[in-house]
């Protein structure tokens, strides 16, 4: 799964079990692990929030996207 989408599924839906849910990959929490650790995302009373790193980053990502599909 692309870290974008990660991004933008963890935005949308903060709680582990919802991402569950919505991705049917069990390695769904290993990849939100490693975006913890670069700092993306942070764990705030059992749920998932973007830091301002990662806001940012899936905004240059989405930004990206809408230039290259143009």
């Amino acid at each position: 799964m692309a870290e974008s989408r990660l991004l933008a599924l963890v935005m949308r839906h903060p709680h582990p079990t919802a991402l569950a849910r919505r991705v049917r990959d069990g390695s769904v929490l290993a990849r939100l692990r490693v975006l913890e650790a670069r700092g993306l995302v942070r764990r705030h009373h059992g749920v998932f929030v973007l830091t301002r790193r990662g806001r940012d980053e899936l905004a240059l990502t989405v930004a990206l996207a809408r230039l290259v599909s143009r």
